[in-house]
This record gives structure tokens, C-alpha cells and sequence, in this order.
């Protein structure tokens, strides 16, 4: 009797029943296509989170390299400005030097000197 009852009802209302089969398959598949949207937006953050982290990785790392870099020219600028200094120092013990020989052959040996002179600039002395 009840069989028959339900039958009686699926018959007389099988359009609404198919109706209702159909919201629910709709509503189904709606909320299995927001799953799987979500697991790709999930995914895909996942991913540009990865890609900034080794971006944010190599930017450290070429930091560090033109630190490096920086100290290493630092020195070598450093360096350099010692050997000016020394050079310099040494040109002028060269300076010294040349005055003090040129003022001893100036109060020695005067003729020595305008021979020097001379031949180093190509002039003719007339006292």
C-alpha cells in the first residue's frame, strides 16, 4: 500500500521530482567547481609565495655579492692610495736628493753643474 501510494506520487509529480533531481546535480556540481577553484587560487598563491621567496633569496645573495664586491674594491682603493703615498714619498726623497747634489755641485764644482745644465736642456750658457 505504501509502494503504491509512492508510486502514485512519483507519477503524478515526476516533473517536480526531476526538477528538485536537477537543483541538487546543479548545486552539486556548483560547489565541487568552487572546490577545485579554490584548490587552484590555493595553488597558485602557494606558488607566487614560492617564486617571492627565491626572489627575495637571489636578492640577498646579490646583496651580499656587491658588499663583497664593494670591500674588495675598498681594499684595492686602499692599496692603491698606500702605493701613491709611498710613491710619493719617494719622489720626494728623489727631489731632495737631486737639490742636495745639485746645491753641492753648485758650491763645488761649478762648471760640472753648467755642463749639466747644458746637455739636459739643450742651452748654451753665457756668463
Amino acid at each position: 500500500m505504501i509502494k503504491g501510494k509512492i508510486i502514485n506520487f512519483v507519477l503524478t509529480n515526476w516533473k517536480s521530482i526531476l526538477l528538485i533531481v536537477f537543483f541538487i546535480l546543479i548545486a552539486a556540481k556548483n560547489r565541487y567547481d568552487y572546490l577545485s577553484m579554490q584548490k587552484a587560487y590555493q595553488t597558485q598563491v602557494d606558488s607566487h609565495k614560492a617564486q617571492i621567496d627565491g626572489l627575495k633569496e637571489i636578492h640577498k645573495q646579490e646583496i651580499r655579492k656587491k658588499q663583497l664586491l664593494m670591500e674588495s674594491h675598498l681594499e684595492s682603493i686602499a692599496a692603491i692610495e698606500e702605493d701613491y703615498e709611498d710613491a710619493l714619498e719617494m719622489i720626494e726623497q728623489l727631489r731632495e736628493d737631486k737639490k742636495g747634489k745639485y746645491k753641492n755641485k753648485f758650491n763645488q764644482d761649478r762648471e760640472q753643474l753648467i755642463k749639466d745644465i747644458e746637455l739636459k736642456f739643450g742651452i748654451e750658457y753665457v756668463p
